[in-house]
């Protein structure tokens, strides 16, 4: 009699591995996928981005790592200097550098978190039926379906299409399927300061959510990329989630050593606020 392993037989009934990639998990091989989204307010005021001959100086506060969906024990965090220096890095890339005695004065806080959005799944009385995802939509509005028609009708029992009468694009049926899985993400918004200091509430500026499907990669050696990728969008509306598949020669060699934009990077604390014990509440 043949005999099958017991890994082997874990590999098929787990239903988080089969969801998430099982074909790419054997072949031990997986393109890095990154989705871009931005969103410039329209309430807050028009602010062009920030590039290299035209920078914006801020004042940043992070809000350091956050399981944002589902929690996975045993996940290993980044450090977080490691992580405020790459953000930064990619901000300063773009035009955005920290305010300090030798630049010009701030107009900006930037405010930025990192962590997980891991599907959340419901798994019911019978095995053999396969668990509910209960976070399907915030992961789809993270990824900014609603530019490409996936809005909160959409979600809505009430008012969502007919099954089998849906007629849904090329992209939002792809951004449907990726929703399934688990995702390494980073989020950097952007505040006017001088409303932020008068406590006035008002709607960022901008704001970039990064993401990426975690299955078969470490948060520490997919962010890299995803801020190379990602952080081209900082300030600049996307009208549609910007979709990259990271092959091999996408896939970026960041040394902070060469930012010779802003020098002082290179050994002087990083002017970031921690605001990472603050309570967030998560949105449904």
């Amino acid at each position: 009699m043949r005999r099958v392993t017991p890994a082997f037989v874990l590999l098929f009934l787990s239903p988080a591995i089969c969801g998430a990639g099982l074909w790419d998990l054997i072949r031990s091989h997986r393109e890095l996928e990154v989705i871009t989204v931005t969103e410039v307010s329209t309430e807050s005021g028009f602010r062009p981005a920030a590039s290299r001959d035209q920078p914006h100086y801020y004042v940043a506060a992070s809000l350091g790592y956050r399981d944002l969906g589902g929690q996975i024990a045993g996940f290993k965090q980044p450090p977080t200097e490691l992580v405020l220096r790459l953000i930064s890095a990619e901000l300063a890339k773009q035009g955005y550098l920290p305010s300090t005695s030798r630049s010009g004065p701030p107009t900006l806080l930037l405010c930025y978190t990192w962590g997980t959005l891991n599907a959340e799944r419901f798994y019911g009385p019978d095995p053999s039926r396969p668990p509910l995802q209960v976070n399907r939509g915030q992961i789809v509005r993270f990824l900014g379906g609603h530019k490409i028609g996936l809005d909160q009708a959409f979600f809505n029992p009430l008012t969502a299409p007919m099954v089998g009468l849906t007629a849904n694009s090329y992209d939002a049926r792809n951004l449907l399927e990726v929703a399934e899985e688990d995702f390494y993400v980073i989020v950097v918004s952007a505040y006017d300061l001088d409303a932020a200091l008068e406590m006035r509430r008002k709607p960022p500026l901008w704001t970039t959510r990064i993401a990426a499907p975690s299955l078969g990669f470490s948060l520490a050696d997919v962010m890299p990329a995803m801020l190379a990728i990602g952080g081209q969008q900082f300030g600049r509306e996307t009208p549609r989630p910007v979709w990259i598949n990271a092959d091999d020669k996408f896939t970026p060699n960041v040394k902070l050593g060469e930012l010779q934009l802003v020098e002082y990077l290179k050994s002087d604390p990083l002017p970031v606020t921690d605001a990472s014990e603050t309570k967030v509440e998560k949105k449904p």
